[in-house]
């Protein structure tokens, strides 16, 4: 279980994609795999100027019910300064912060990783796990792989980095094992890559296109919701578009809702903006578009005016959000859902992102002859009906016969999905 946490961690580690886009599939799998309770990611941005003020402290907890995040979003409490961080975390160092159980309640180990109460109210109240460290910056262009809409809203790079992972006091305290593992999966951060990242992937977005899921609520799927916005605060919402506004909060002293929301602010400058456009009867307005960097992937807004029965626009705005997730992240779920080791699983991502063989082999330190086993055992493994789209990908070439039957081919022979699932046909992709 260890080593497969390990990799998996590992491999989202490697996408090419900022680290705010992967961020909440590495906690959900860290929590799934710790069997913790509740999870929650704190960070600043690095400043362009070292002497600007502090940035602002953000947070993802999932978890975290709406009234502990908005007493965290009007306590005085904040992440230290970018700068102080870096002169104790000079050579990639994690500062522990850990509470554990003992006989006379929660021990704290020694750290200067303050927990305030109303922080400490967002978490389960047990066994805590908690590490501050400084992330290394993501390669070079990596912010560029968001959508080409995203433009200026691009997310700046990590300054500081805060994950905790906490259990409920009736659930067995976390092992010495358990902590080592947090700890050297969460080090991965200021870590560089012991071997070769992913390559770009923009080579697999048609590849991926009929496994893009419905949009949903569950991490890794694409969500969309609806909302109607009147005098600078949300008058509805359905569910998908209230949990895209509590997804990520920032530290910021008055009243909670709405002004410590992320996703809040950006849907109020879409409505200034909007109302900056004439509209009449005829015209009830130009819609406005934005595109927001959250935790996840790329929030696209569209604001337009609502009209009345006579067609003159409103006071009132509809703003649609959806959150696309990167296709890399929705194709590595979709490899996590198959029967592959991690080992195929990522010879299958390298290779569905157009690097060569060769390549391929290299990275993952293997013979040409174990590749070609891999490849055979993937082969097997697929599903010739459901994993079409990988194994078109791998090699193979797909079709819809008579009667709706898969077939899979190569060259002029095309064995039926019964004998491709007995091994007896499976098309070779050597």
């Amino acid at each position: 279980m260890q080593g497969d946490l390990r990799t998996g961690l590992r491999q989202l580690h490697q996408l090419p994609l900022p680290t705010l886009d992967y961020l909440p599939l590495w906690l959900e799998t860290l929590r799934l795999r710790l069997a913790a309770d509740g999870v929650a990611a704190l960070w600043c941005h690095a400043p362009d100027d070292p002497g600007a003020t502090a940035p602002a402290t953000c947070w993802y907890a999932p978890q975290a019910p709406l009234s502990a995040c908005e007493r965290l979003a009007t306590s005085d409490w904040a992440m230290p300064p970018v700068a102080a961080l870096q002169r104790s975390l000079a050579h990639g160092e994690v500062l522990r912060g850990h509470a554990r159980r003992s006989r006379g309640g929660l021990a704290a180990a020694s750290s200067t990783l303050p927990r305030p109460p109303e922080l400490a109210g967002c978490l389960p109240d047990g066994d805590l796990l908690d590490v501050c460290l400084l992330p290394l910056p993501r390669a070079t262009g990596a912010a560029a792989m968001r959508s080409e809409c995203a433009g200026p809203s691009a997310v700046a790079p990590l300054g500081a980095l805060r994950l905790l992972v906490s259990r409920r006091r009736s659930q067995p305290r976390f092992s010495a094992r358990e902590v080592a593992a947090f700890e050297s999966a969460a080090a991965e951060f200021a870590a560089p890559l012991h071997r070769p990242g992913f390559p770009p992937m923009t080579a697999m977005t048609s590849l991926t296109q009929p496994l893009r899921p419905e949009p949903s609520a569950a991490i890794g799927d694409d969500v969309a919701g609806t909302l109607v916005w009147h005098r600078r605060q949300p008058e509805w919402a359905d569910p998908a578009a209230l949990a895209l506004m509590r997804r990520v909060w920032q530290r910021m002293p008055g009243r909670a809702w709405p002004e410590a929301c992320v996703v809040v602010q950006a849907c109020q400058s879409l409505v200034d903006e909007l109302r900056l456009h004439p509209s009449d009867a005829a015209s009830p307005g130009v819609p406005v578009s934005k595109a927001l960097g959250v935790p996840g992937g790329t929030l696209h807004l569209h604001a337009t005016h609502l009209c009345a029965m006579g067609g003159r626009a409103t006071e009132r705005v509809r703003i649609a959000l959806h959150l696309a997730v990167p296709p890399a992240i929705r194709l590595l779920l979709r490899l996590w859902q198959t029967g592959l080791t991690p080992v195929q699983r990522e010879i299958a991502m390298r290779l569905l992102a157009g690097q060569s063989r060769a390549q391929t082999r290299e990275a993952c330190a293997i013979g040409v002859q174990t590749l070609k086993t891999h490849l055979s055992l993937m082969r097997a493994r697929l599903d010739p009906v459901h994993d079409a789209s990988l194994l078109l990908g791998l090699g193979g070439s797909v079709a819809l016969g008579s009667g709706g039957r898969a077939f899979m081919s190569r060259g002029s022979g095309a064995p039926d999905v019964d004998a491709t699932r007995s091994g007896k046909m499976a098309p070779r992709l050597e």
